[in-house]
């Protein structure tokens, strides 16, 4: 219904829409939920009403920081710092955080004290999920050090959601020294630890997920991830009796075509090289795969090119595909901040 509204020819609509939206959030629950997808998808061009109602409304705030970073919003830079030295309230910071990660114009100053007790080995001040998100913007921004410092983040960390998050970064930057902490998880959980693998996309991550392949209790998640690596679904072939398996009924992944296919790829690829989706890992093969790829590909191959550019997009991985293809071919345009 408001969708309607947004997106009609007629400005006094328009504005009623909003209105209507932003009263719409303030009542929260579904029609909150409502408003925030449609005011994502039709963002207002009067940024002042937005900021009124974060002024006026404090329990809106994290919410609204969200919006912001869906949409591309800047929003500002006081209004972040306001956010950020509360200190009271670990939801606004989260948000606040996740938004300037996902800032190309915010500088890496801003993430620096939230990961310096990882550096001093002080008591940290904040939360590890608060830390992960600081360090992505460290990560993506290039910052000196910042590899070294997620693995003391890995080390330390015990909440099993927040260190997924921390692997993941370290995923991304294909840290061959984490290899031996994704092949724990791998077997830990194997639907995480091969999706983490297949990121890392390096010829030693590859070859763990090989072997992973003709394990029973890691080889199916090791298929579903192997079209990372391939760029095609892995063939199945007669499911053979494995020890300490009751039955040999029904199918499984068929890891000799995978060997035969790794074979011939191995060659070609430099030692420091990182295969993606059947070819070797490139900003070209970034911005086309990014373009068409939804959901958690879709998030990881735009984080990874942030990575690879050196700087964040500000592209939201749930932004409408038109519009993802538009800021991403604007992007390509513009030389990247580090190789």
């Amino acid at each position: 219904m408001l969708a309607r509204y947004l997106g009609s020819p007629q400005a006094e609509v328009r504005c009623e829409g909003y209105a209507l939206a932003r009263e719409m959030m303030i009542e929260g629950g579904e029609a909150g939920e409502g408003a925030f997808a449609a005011l994502a998808l039709f963002p207002e061009a009067d940024a002042d009403k937005m900021l009124d109602l974060y002024h006026g409304d404090p329990k809106l705030r994290p919410q609204l920081f969200t919006l912001w970073r869906e949409q591309g919003r800047v929003v500002p830079r006081a209004l972040l710092n306001r956010a950020e030295l509360q200190g009271r309230d670990e939801a606004l910071q989260e948000a606040a955080l996740a938004y300037s990660a996902s800032r190309p114009e915010i500088g890496v100053d801003l993430f620096r004290p939230y990961y310096a007790h990882l550096q001093s080995g002080v008591t940290p001040r904040c939360s590890g999920r608060l830390t992960a998100l600081a360090l992505w913007g460290a990560l993506v921004r290039g910052e000196t050090g910042s590899v070294e410092v997620l693995r003391r983040a890995v080390e330390r960390e015990n909440d099993a959601g927040i260190r997924f998050e921390l692997l993941r970064l370290a995923a991304l930057s294909a840290d061959l020294q984490m290899l031996p902490v994704l092949r724990r998880l791998l077997e830990e959980n194997p639907a995480q630890g091969a999706r983490l693998l297949a990121l890392n996309g390096s010829i030693e991550a590859i070859e763990i997920l090989l072997e992973a392949l003709s394990q029973a209790a890691t080889m199916d998640a090791a298929a579903r991830a192997w079209i990372r690596v391939s760029g095609t679904t892995l063939p199945q072939k007669p499911r053979l009796q494995m020890i300490g398996q009751d039955g040999g009924q029904g199918v499984m992944p068929d890891a000799e075509s995978a060997r035969a296919w790794w074979s011939q790829q191995r060659s070609a690829l430099p030692p420091e090289g990182r295969m993606l989706y059947g070819e070797p890992l490139s900003l070209s093969r970034l911005y086309a795969l990014a373009q068409g790829k939804a959901g958690e590909a879709g998030r990881d191959l735009l984080d990874l090119l942030a990575f690879k550019l050196g700087r964040p997009l500000g592209i939201s991985p749930h932004a409408e595909q038109a519009r993802r293809r538009s800021l991403l071919q604007a992007i390509s345009a513009t030389p990247p901040s580090q190789g």
